[in-house]
């Protein structure tokens, strides 16, 4: 009676949050122990009744004496219950301090790589794994002290995406206890791990000394009561990452192999939903890592000066760069298209730039200047200028007089007062004398020496027309909002 009402509380689980559906192939990962035993002898009894297809996954650790035998042992249960079988050999040890992880750790990274890849071998479309309603407990626990946010007390959820598959764990709504009640019945034998008994992990320290602490001080229940907290978290977790995801399509759009998020709506997102919707942005951009907590606080911190150009190094030599309007995700560290040399200032006429741009010279009178200027239109006394101009970018060193500045400043405090980012500098034409002397950066600023005052009898008014403009405005931009600067790189 007690093993069926086990088993119809399992299926009842399932189809709560429709885990399993008729022509399934499942890959059961199977370790030996009576968590993963219980699910096999499940899903394996139900296997007809659900219309599903098995095969089993087993992950020798490389790390206990007895891991060959326990090996052997699933695969004769397996060949038992002709299931295809799956086995594959690691050691977690080298792993762990090739990468420097703790076991614990690198043993989690090597199993889930392990059931993605016997997963692939076998055709299936889902893994099953034994997590159960203790372990349910043990987790919330686990991610509370590691202080990992709301989502992490949520728990483990019944089913996840796990690459192209799904990941499921039918067993959340069973205790351990009623897991080996199950096993004993059926005369499973499942095998001991001797290392759930090393307080050396921090997993096995709270469920061998944490959580009895907490059920003979505080509550005899916690486990239950904890597993509750996590289903309630779920469903709040659920209702967020749908919201997030649904912001992130509004605020964000692709442009080649970079992610651009604008500022402005993100900022407006509720404070609840704008973590949440960078770590999506991260996801989507790291879908060969996971996405840690310091990685969504390394785009909140770009965002704190809203106008403040910035750049921050993420895993995998990937970029996060900000400026006044947009967050740019990019795979690689961009560059400016910039061109090097000086080139002659065509007095009057039109001087094409390498980068398909141009600047257009003419000299009028004061009387027939349109005010004000545009951005992308200098102004400047032509009695003041010497007889050549040039036309290049920046070089190290260079020193800049702005127009209504007391004195002159490094060209590169100029840009960072401008809040231009570092890896835009290169894009804006400098009109210099034959000393080396910048007269105008283009589209920003002209030299204070050389404005226009009443006494100017001729102007020389100069126009820049650079190529990422000109596409704009042909193709204008979406939405109505000012194209990204970052757009300007290759």
């Amino acid at each position: 009676m007690i093993l069926a009402m086990l088993e119809q509380k399992v299926l009842k689980f399932m189809q709560e949050h429709n885990l399993i559906e008729a022509g399934d192939r499942i890959l059961v990962g199977v370790s030996g122990g009576p968590d993963s035993l219980c699910l096999l002898h499940l899903l394996n009894s139900l296997a007809p009744r659900l219309k599903i297809n098995l095969a089993v996954g087993h992950l020798n650790h490389g790390i206990r004496p007895e891991a060959a035998a326990e090996a052997e042992m699933v695969r004769s249960l397996a060949a038992g219950w002709s299931l295809p079988f799956v086995l594959k050999k690691v050691n977690v040890p080298r792993f762990a301090e090739a990468r420097s992880l703790s076991e614990e750790e690198a043993g989690r990274i090597l199993r889930y790589r392990f059931l993605g890849e016997a997963a692939r071998r076998c055709g299936a479309n889902k893994i099953a794994v034994g997590h159960h309603r203790d372990d349910q407990a043990e987790t919330v626990l686990f991610n509370l002290l590691r202080g990992t946010g709301p989502d992490g007390l949520a728990g483990m959820l019944p089913e996840r995406a796990f690459g192209p598959v799904r990941l499921i764990r039918p067993l959340l709504s069973l205790t351990r206890c009623e897991i080996e009640h199950y096993c004993r019945h059926h005369g499973l034998k499942p095998a001991l791990d001797s290392s759930n008994l090393e307080t050396e992990y921090t997993r096995n320290r709270i469920r061998l000394e944490l959580i009895p602490h907490l059920e003979k001080t505080y509550n005899p229940r916690v486990k239950e009561a904890l597993a509750r907290f996590a289903a309630l978290a779920a469903a709040d977790r659920a209702y967020l990452q749908a919201r997030a995801e649904r912001a992130l399509k509004v605020i964000a759009r692709r442009r080649g192999d970079r992610l651009i998020i604008s500022k402005k709506r993100l900022q407006v997102l509720p404070e609840a939903l704008r973590g949440r919707v960078l770590r999506l942005a991260l996801e989507e951009f790291f879908r060969d890592r996971q996405v840690e907590w310091v990685h969504v606080r390394l785009l909140m911190d770009l965002l704190r000066d809203e106008d403040a150009a910035r750049e921050a190094v993420l895993p995998g030599d990937r970029m996060a760069y900000s400026s006044s309007s947009h967050l740019v995700l990019a795979p690689r560290r961009l560059r400016a298209k910039s061109w090097t040399g000086a080139r002659p200032l065509h007095i009057p006429g039109r001087t094409y730039l390498p980068d398909g741009g141009w600047i257009d010279a003419q000299i009028v009178p004061p009387a027939e200047l349109p005010w004000p200027p545009s951005p992308k239109q200098a102004y400047l006394d032509y009695s003041l200028l010497p007889p050549t101009l040039s036309v290049r970018t920046r070089w190290p060193g260079a020193r800049f007089h702005p127009q209504g500045a007391p004195g002159s400043k490094k060209l590169k405090e100029f840009f960072i007062d401008q809040k231009i980012p570092r890896q835009n500098r290169d894009r804006y034409p400098l009109v210099v004398s034959p000393q080396a002397e910048i007269i105008w950066v283009a589209g920003l600023r002209i030299a204070h020496p050389y404005r226009i005052t009443a006494q100017t009898e001729k102007v020389l008014v100069l126009s820049w027309q650079d190529k990422q403009s000109k596409s704009k405005n042909s193709k204008g931009t979406a939405n109505g909002e000012e194209a990204p600067k970052e757009e300007l790189f290759s």
